[in-house]
């Protein structure tokens, strides 16, 4: 009995560090997505991206993190978002995978 309670309190304390493992390596790819350009701080999202897909402007005002205008060129910006959006979510799919393993021994 004293062998099943003890693999349980294992099994359990392995789930949450994983779920805590998780948690806290998604918040360090969130700070991942941040890139500066022209003075300003933005992230990379999808919907970021898609804003400035949709656009046919060279230049565009937009407002970055800290909620200031920045007048950027948008195609500069979308380069520079996708390269940083495609490099958090290569890097966070790789460093889950990782933990889904770790998780499994």
């Amino acid at each position: 009995m004293t062998t099943e309670i003890n693999q349980l309190v294992a099994r359990i304390k392995q789930a949450t560090d994983y779920q805590t493992n998780k948690r806290i390596l998604r918040e360090k790819i969130q700070s991942d997505l941040h890139f500066t350009l022209s003075g300003g701080l933005f992230k990379a999202t999808p919907e970021l991206i898609a804003f400035l897909n949709l656009y046919d402007l060279y230049e565009m005002v937009i407002e970055d993190t800290y909620q200031n205008p920045i007048k950027v060129n948008r195609i500069a910006m979308l380069e520079l978002a996708k390269q940083h959006y495609q490099m958090a979510m290569n890097a966070w799919h790789i460093q889950h995978e990782e933990l889904k393993r770790a998780r499994k021994v």
